[in-house]
């Protein structure tokens, strides 16, 4: 970071030799919403902070303008407008410019907070936070105080690993299913019964039984709630090529089932 700047203290200030005026540090604010990133670098720069505000839109005039900035730290929301994994494939990059990355976001799910730990991330503030909160965490990253302690931090990558283990074991699973079945299990997680399965596909209600107790068989449960929930909860692990239109059941202007265009029926 800028070699010319000294902390002061505990109190987290910089002091900048260039012009002797005090200030916390240079924070890069960056969000999809430029009225959001033009806002919070207003109050903050009220309160003493040298801020920039940026929505990119590339993921390289993110790091580009955090370069040219020299930013201590970069504000950035987890979920950009970027098609190439938004904030979060952004943390490193921006870590190796020398900034610490904290999250502005309202995100609540605890693995995708911990993959911003994992990557880098210092912690996060919430989208909600008042403008106390959030000066007075970037005061606590300046100061190098944490803002997510070590049990917490610990706590939640645990949590991530957890759950990288149950999805590659749904993943094994899922792939011992043919595509008949798999076409059968997203019927099925869409609300259908077995009745309307056989009936809009034009195969015996025995047939889609048949196969409903294959798929319980091999996803290792006992009822047909217990395998809606595995396909529900992991539905991106579903194989593309068998899940392609079934992910969510259409309907006609009359309200009846249309066509669920399952996979062709194998032997």
């Amino acid at each position: 970071m800028r070699t010319e700047t000294t902390l002061e203290g505990n109190s987290g200030q910089v002091r900048s030799p260039a012009d002797d005026a005090v200030t916390y540090g240079r924070v890069l604010v960056v969000h999809s919403h430029a009225a959001v990133g033009a806002g919070l670098q207003l109050a903050l720069s009220e309160r003493s902070w040298e801020v920039e505000a940026t929505c990119g839109p590339t993921p390289a005039d993110i790091t580009d303008a955090a370069h040219r900035f020299q930013a201590d730290c970069v504000l950035i929301d987890v979920h950009l407008h970027h098609r190439d994994g938004g904030g979060i494939n952004l943390i490193a990059p921006l870590v190796a410019e020398g900034a610490q990355v904290v999250m502005l976001t309202a995100e609540r799910r605890r693995v995708t907070l911990a993959e911003c730990l994992e990557a880098g991330a210092t912690g996060w503030i919430g989208l909600d936070s008042g403008l106390d909160e959030v000066d007075s965490a970037l005061q606590d990253v300046m100061a190098g105080r944490p803002i997510i302690g070590l049990p917490q931090r610990a706590e939640f990558l645990e949590l991530l690993r957890a759950e990288r283990l149950e999805a590659s074991r749904a993943s094994a699973t899922f792939e011992q299913l043919t595509p008949r079945e798999i076409g059968v299990l997203i019927a099925l997680t869409d609300g259908l019964s077995a009745d309307e399965i056989a009936r809009e596909n034009f195969v015996s209600v025995a047939t889609i039984r048949s196969q409903i107790r294959s798929v319980l068989q091999k996803l290792g449960v006992r009822t047909q709630l217990a395998a809606v929930a595995i396909a529900d909860a992991h539905r991106d692990l579903l194989p593309k090529e068998s899940s392609s239109g079934l992910d969510r059941r259409r309907t006609d202007p009359k309200g009846r089932g249309a066509e669920l265009a399952l996979p062709a029926q194998t032997a």
